[in-house]
């Protein structure tokens, strides 16, 4: 019974990050983020972004010079997919 409903509740929380991703995958694209940037731009680097916390910083100016649009929740899904994507940074 255990073995099941640990099962089940990784299965869970495994479709729910990965929605959660493909959302914030779609406000990224549909921002035009790349217009701006390329992979080499989510290099993390000692000077710019090293930490999460830096990491959403950077995300909400971008999301506010460019009238993104985004919920403050939407913008920390967009900081949550890029970290997952390319920084690896511990979230806080």
């Amino acid at each position: 019974m255990y073995k099941k409903l640990l099962l089940i509740s990784s299965l869970l929380f495994t479709t729910t990050l990965f929605s959660q991703h493909q959302e914030a995958k779609e406000l990224f694209t549909d921002a035009e983020c790349m217009s701006c940037h390329n992979n080499e731009d989510f290099v993390p680097r000692e000077k710019k972004v090293h930490n999460f916390k830096k990491l959403s910083k950077a995300v909400d100016a971008c999301r506010f010079n460019n009238e993104a649009g985004w919920f403050d929740d939407e913008s920390l899904d967009v900081s949550k997919y890029l970290n997952h994507k390319f920084y690896k940074f511990k979230e806080e």
